[in-house]
């Protein structure tokens, strides 16, 4: 199989789905992926196209300017690389076109396809549409208006031309499968793909213990939002410390925006424990793990709105892969991995569920212990990037099967 990857992420991306399924996971099993991707700040001098893991990638122009300007003008950027789709179509006559979480591109890489012989592939990692709307109507960006007026135009792109157009699309769960096909489009050409990790980065049921119960230490991994709520957590540990005085919260990430982590350090000094939550900012994955493994109670707090109802957590993952104990709130894909593992119970969305099962875990530290250690096992045999790697390959084999 040959494939043509346009993707939203600016290069070099990070994103384990995207450098774990299709720079590494699909290449190893003797398929080509070229890449289309707009440069980011750490590769504006690199030439075009570059070799990255031994995949070949196209380059788009970047500008560095900061504020509204520079995201305009890179946008604009942006949508002229898409252009580039065409030439590199016909160049590489690949077997499929895949566009992830981009918009104008897809109305290029589906003529392309169609051109080519290829097949039109979109993968819908998120909502983007509703987000920005839920954004712009909560006004919870800067410049709102023009938040709203772009979740609009990316709304009727996406499911009045694109989906219906789409030869398969990818989503990023059950739930988002179901609440795609209210809207009009096949249940059938629709192929829910989860979040994972890499198979050498699960560990044993016997990395489990039992949760500190002097001095615990909560923890949330990942990008901070204000959209998500993430400073309920703040709100937690001062409900838990009542009963746990000792108890603190680490936030092992950084803000989407500044307003992000404005809203959590605003709320750990209103209720005066500045000196009991901290956050480390954005740090490499590796050192961001050493901060899980070192953690007694795992945190996977996300607003149960309808943006993320239908989202798959990559946290969940990880903390059950490294054997933690977890507490998360009622999302379908959350409730599922951990009815389905046994690692945990999934509680109600509010300040009060959250602290109640977290004083639970650590009044039963050995309960806690023995729900942590079903994680690993569970998560090797179901969300690794292998076993991922297998569901994906196989639905393009599929497709080009029945290909004309």
């Amino acid at each position: 199989m040959k494939m043509l990857y346009i993707a939203a992420d600016r290069f070099p991306p990070f994103r384990a789905d995207v450098v774990e399924l299709f720079a590494k996971q699909m290449p190893a099993r003797g398929h080509q992926i070229d890449w289309l991707m707009q440069r980011g700040p750490d590769a504006l001098n690199l030439s075009s196209p570059t070799n990255w893991l031994s995949n070949t990638v196209y380059l788009t122009p970047r500008n560095e300017n900061a504020g509204l300007l520079g995201r305009i003008l890179n946008n604009l950027l942006g949508m002229w690389g898409d252009f580039m789709i065409l030439p590199l179509a016909f160049k590489g006559r690949y077997d499929i076109i895949q566009v992830r979480d981009k918009f104008f591109a897809c109305l290029i890489a589906w003529l392309a396809a169609r051109l080519t012989g290829a097949r039109f592939i979109y993968w819908m990692s998120y909502p983007y549409a509703e987000s920005k709307l839920h954004q712009a109507r909560n006004q919870l960006v800067p410049h709102h208006r023009l938040t709203w007026l772009k979740g609009q135009i990316i709304w009727k792109l996406l499911y009045k031309i694109i989906l219906p157009l789409a030869d398969h699309i990818f989503v990023q769960s059950a739930r988002m499968k179901e609440e795609v096909a209210q809207k009009g489009i096949s249940p059938a050409k629709m192929t829910p793909v989860p979040m994972g990790i890499r198979a050498d980065q699960v560990g044993k049921a016997e990395d489990a213990i039992a949760p500190n119960v002097h001095a615990p230490l909560l923890l949330h991994l990942g990008v901070i939002m204000q959209l998500r709520q993430s400073e309920i957590l703040v709100r937690v540990l001062q409900r838990v410390r009542l009963r746990y005085p000792d108890a603190r919260l680490l936030y092992v990430g950084e803000g989407q925006l500044s307003s992000d982590r404005k809203a959590v350090e605003e709320e750990a000094v209103r209720l005066g424990l500045s000196n009991a939550v901290t956050v480390t900012g954005f740090l490499p994955m590796e050192q961001a793990w050493e901060h899980v493994k070192h953690a007694d109670i795992c945190l996977s707090a996300i607003a149960p709105i309808p943006v993320f109802l239908v989202s798959s957590p990559t946290k969940l993952i990880e903390y059950m892969a490294m054997a933690k104990c977890v507490v998360a709130n009622e999302l379908p894909e959350q409730c599922y991995v951990m009815e389905a593992s046994g690692a945990g119970r999934c509680i109600p969305w509010s300040e009060k569920a959250f602290a109640d099962e977290v004083c639970y875990l650590l009044d039963n530290p050995e309960r806690a212990r023995m729900m942590a250690a079903n994680g690993p096992d569970w998560v090797r045999a179901h969300r690794t990037y292998d076993v991922i790697a297998d569901l994906v390959e196989s639905q393009y084999q599929q497709l080009l099967g029945s290909k004309d």
